[in-house]
């Protein structure tokens, strides 16, 4: 029997933020989670809210029943090897390492390592995130239901049956943020030239997101049948969006999002 019933191996911000979303629900007591940090610093912070804590990866791979690596992809070839060395029944691995492969992990690991791979974004940590879930052979369908309700407690979650889907899915969620803020900052520059505020613009801003993102999410509307409801004939609207068509916005965002995803098979490799 395992000592610990979660175990973070990487507890920055993203990490941090699974574990204080699983205590929160209820799945887990503090003292029943690991976090394993290098600084002792962050490790003492973690101390005073009730958290075991560790500056041993491994301990964290085998004291866990199931374990999340939230490290760097690029930290995953010094990761691996020594976790592989770890002599302990195996633990439940939870992954949201973009682009690392059920094939690299099984492969310091084994196939008979049950594996999760989730691809969280980072609205998570607002508990308003869209995360996507995908299982190796090994990992069962009781764990892929006990891991998706920890995510469904910090937004919304998607499962998929295979797992290239997760690298298809990132630019829309795990990407998305990143795009949606150029956009804004875009928008906010904008306004400055008019003379407008720059908090004003930003707030004006964010609040029309908001109320849009609602009216897509009501779904009576599809999103084309929506920006027709917006451009009246001759006015305003119209005059701005046919500047993005001129420049062919759907033909860059198509781009960035085929790039992002080759990017991400890139990693898996």
């Amino acid at each position: 029997m395992k000592t610990y019933r979660f175990g973070v191996l990487g507890a920055g911000s993203m990490g941090k933020t699974i574990a204080a979303g699983a205590v929160r629900a209820g799945l887990f007591r503090p003292d029943e989670v690991l976090l394993f940090n290098r600084s002792e610093e962050k490790r003492a912070a973690n101390r005073a809210e009730g958290y075991a804590v560790t500056g041993d990866f491994t301990e964290v791979y085998t004291a866990c029943d199931t374990v999340l690596l939230s490290v760097k992809p690029q930290n995953f070839a010094e990761v691996l090897p020594q976790l592989a060395e770890c002599k302990c029944d195996k633990p439940l691995v939870l992954s949201i390492a973009a682009g690392i492969s059920f094939a690299k992990i099984e492969a310091a690991l084994g196939a008979d390592t049950p594996i999760i791979r989730a691809m969280p974004n980072t609205p998570l940590m607002l508990g308003v995130g869209a995360t996507q879930l995908v299982r190796n052979a090994a990992a069962s369908e009781k764990q892929l239901a006990a891991v998706r309700s920890l995510f469904d407690e910090m937004g919304v979650t998607t499962v998929f049956d295979k797992e290239d889907m997760i690298n298809e899915a990132i630019p829309y969620a795990g990407s998305a943020p990143a795009y949606i803020y150029a956009y804004a900052d875009a928008m906010v520059q904008s306004a400055k030239k008019h003379g407008i505020d720059e908090q004003d613009a930003l707030q004006m801003f964010c609040q029309t997101m908001i109320g849009a993102a609602k009216m897509l999410m009501q779904g009576e509307k599809t999103p084309a049948e929506l920006i027709r409801a917006v451009c009246s004939p001759g006015g305003t609207t119209l005059a701005g969006m046919q500047v993005l068509e001129e420049r062919d916005l759907y033909g860059m965002v198509a781009e960035a999002c085929d790039k992002c995803t080759a990017r991400a098979y890139e990693l898996g490799k």
